[in-house]
């Protein structure tokens, strides 16, 4: 009799548990989401309009690592997810999948950051986009590794990767860095065109976000929440660096030069 009563309060306990924590996440990444967007249309103070951004980020990237920590309600998508990119996997997509993710490898990506971050400095004559474009990407590198250290979440089982990975999972590291690269590689670059190019080059950035994402959980080598928190976290170190490169700016704006030079009225 003990036990018939025990049973079915273990469950309406394990119930209320789960919808609390399932509650107490969705209110986190709503205030995340609330945070960031004000922040992203109030300009009336770039100083507050970062600050926003990074708290709403943060709280994001806390939630996430928390939900994954605890297994929590977020993580109930990763498996389901994972399951279905390997149910529909083809030779042909597995070779596009393999080459998109070498390019947005760790060491691809430090090439790539210190490359375009001496080509930006010198066209522009200055090292403040070679410290913007190198510093963001170094500066998510070294937190992708800190908290994949911190978290210490197991890769997909062996049997569903196409690429063998076995160091921590969470977050993507390669998301993380080909996402920080882009995005402060355009945020700098940007600066001297219209809203309408500077939008069509954000929306680039995402779209290959997304990709390099989506590959990474095809290839069996992530969890879905894995990449989400690269994303996260990329969009945290290029808000922090897009504001330095501006502050840089307007520290010293006869010693360092605008990023294009013009010709005959034509930016070059």
């Amino acid at each position: 009799m003990l036990a018939s009563v025990t049973s079915p309060h273990a469950v309406v306990t394990e119930v209320l548990t789960e919808s609390t924590t399932a509650e107490i996440a969705v209110t986190a990444i709503v205030v995340a989401a609330a945070l960031f967007g004000f922040g992203s249309i109030y300009r009336s103070a770039d100083v507050r309009s970062t600050i926003f951004r990074v708290v709403g980020l943060t709280v994001a990237l806390m939630t996430l690592s928390v939900q994954v920590v605890q297994k929590g309600w977020l993580t109930r998508f990763d498996g389901p997810t994972t399951d279905w990119m390997v149910a529909h996997r083809s030779s042909g997509l597995n070779h596009v999948a393999v080459a998109v993710t070498d390019l947005g490898s760790p060491i691809a990506t430090a090439v790539l950051g210190i490359a375009a971050g001496a080509f930006l400095s010198w066209r522009a004559r200055s090292v403040i986009p070679g410290i913007a474009v190198i510093g963001t990407v170094g500066a998510a590198a070294v937190a992708s590794t800190v908290l994949k250290a911190i978290v210490g979440r197991e890769r997909p089982p062996t049997a569903t990767q196409v690429l063998l990975e076995t160091d921590h999972s969470f977050p993507s590291g390669h998301v993380t860095g080909t996402a920080a690269l882009i995005g402060i590689i355009v945020l700098v670059v940007a600066t001297q065109y219209t809203p309408a190019v500077k939008r069509l080059l954000m929306l680039l950035t995402v779209v290959v976000t997304v990709i390099v994402a989506l590959t990474r959980v095809y290839l069996g080598v992530h969890w879905l929440t894995d990449v989400i928190a690269g994303a996260v976290l990329a969009t945290l170190a290029v808000t922090i660096g897009g504001a330095v490169f501006h502050f840089l700016n307007s520290r010293w704006p006869a010693r360092h030069g605008a990023l294009a030079e013009s010709e005959n009225g034509v930016l070059v």
